[in-house]
């Protein structure tokens, strides 16, 4: 009982000594809550809260000129002004409409072809054509969204508009949306009020941002200790070594918690994102989330010699679990062998435990299996490195 309350208590030495480093260092301290300012800024204005991008640029060559297809453009100018989501401009020819397309001026062009008006006033269907700048994939699947939705607009009211029609000469009351649309689908949704990718985003951001900061502080605060020469000193000190990792993990996880209330409280601010769960087990998952990130830290000086190698391992294994963690895209978007890989990546199972607790009110039994993960693998890291890192002190 006496060893394990001098573990802590030297423990704690060390974290005081490395916050007290820390608070000295104004540019360090100015990082830490410039960080997650950044990232949150950077990301959450980056995607766009809704599903498709807005005033897209388009052309509109009409080589009908005939009522028709006048009607057609109105309808389109119509809808649009409701969606905003395509801008028209005017082109007197095809070859003039795809030089635009090439300069970048315009995503894609109407195409009216001539006999345009005579097909929709003999009851045929007026078929034009859209060309696409397909260059830019995301661009390309945008303008197809907006022109499927501006379409079904259009279609919607000529439509009614015949509906209507018909019903009057017969002399018949009928709703034309009930003619049109016999089948209505009405949405709920479990997360009440509106929603945006940055909520998808903030639950994960907090956990990679601790992940960050563990896995590339403890290599960092080891390493610039040996090559400064206090680490010999730490160590001849009646010290315990697991006192030493203890100590120096506890000081990365504060500035871990204090980064991720910051990027909470301007998730909620800037972007609207609404706590559903409980506060209390979210930090609880961040604690989880931190100790299934020590062990790598740990390993990774333990195989190093400097600092310089420390962060390059720290980097290699860091970064695929950023992108494959389920941070910034949903697994299922994955191909199944990245999707197989993500399950062994301890970020994947943190991330979504903390977005199930957030955003859907999610009790311990939700996330059980989560937490047992994350428990298992900080073991098995910490069991494989504590003995590592202690043999390469001896070196």
């Amino acid at each position: 009982m006496m060893n394990i309350n001098k573990i802590l208590k030297d423990s704690y030495h060390v974290m005081a000594k490395d916050l007290l480093e820390f608070r000295r260092n104004r540019m360090q301290l100015a990082a830490l809550f410039m960080m997650p300012l950044i990232f949150l800024l950077m990301f959450g204005f980056i995607f766009p809260s809704g599903g498709t991008q807005q005033h897209m640029p388009m052309g509109v060559v009409n080589l009908d000129q005939g009522q028709g297809s006048n009607e057609f453009i109105a309808q389109l100018n119509l809808i649009n002004q409701n969606t905003s989501s395509m801008d028209f401009k005017t082109y007197s020819s095809i070859d003039e409409a795809k030089t635009a397309i090439n300069q970048g001026k315009i995503y894609g062009a109407f195409i009216i072809p001539p006999g345009f008006s005579d097909n929709v006033t003999n009851g045929k269907s007026g078929d034009f054509t859209v060309y696409i700048d397909n260059s830019n994939p995301q661009s390309s699947m945008q303008v197809q969204q907006a022109l499927s939705s501006t379409l079904n607009g259009i279609n919607n009211m000529e439509a009614e508009a015949n509906v209507l029609e018909l019903a009057n000469e017969t002399n018949q009351q009928v709703n034309p949306q009930a003619i049109i649309f016999p089948y209505v689908l009405n949405v709920s949704t479990t997360i009440p009020g509106e929603t945006n990718y940055f909520n998808f985003l903030a639950p994960g951001l907090m956990i990679m941002i601790v992940m960050m900061t563990v896995m590339t502080g403890i290599p960092e605060a080891i390493s610039k200790e040996k090559e400064m020469g206090t680490f010999d000193g730490m160590l001849s000190a009646p010290i315990n070594q697991v006192s030493v990792i203890l100590g120096k993990t506890a000081a990365l996880c504060t500035k871990g918690f204090v980064q991720c209330v910051i990027v909470l409280a301007l998730a909620m601010l800037l972007f609207g994102v609404t706590i559903q769960g409980s506060l209390l087990l979210a930090f609880f998952m961040l604690l989880l989330g931190i100790f299934s990130f020590i062990g790598i830290g740990i390993l990774a000086i333990s195989m190093s010699g400097d600092q310089a190698s420390g962060t390059m391992i720290v980097n290699l294994l860091m970064f695929p679990m950023i992108f494959l963690g389920g941070v910034f895209y949903p697994l299922q978007q994955m191909p199944w062998f990245m999707q197989a890989i993500s399950q062994f990546i301890p970020l994947t199972y943190a991330a979504d435990a903390m977005r199930k607790i957030i955003l859907l009110n999610a009790g311990i039994g939700d996330v059980l299996f989560q937490m047992l993960i994350l428990v298992a693998f900080g073991v098995v890291t910490m069991a494989i490195a504590v003995p590592l890192f202690r043999k390469s002190m001896t070196r």
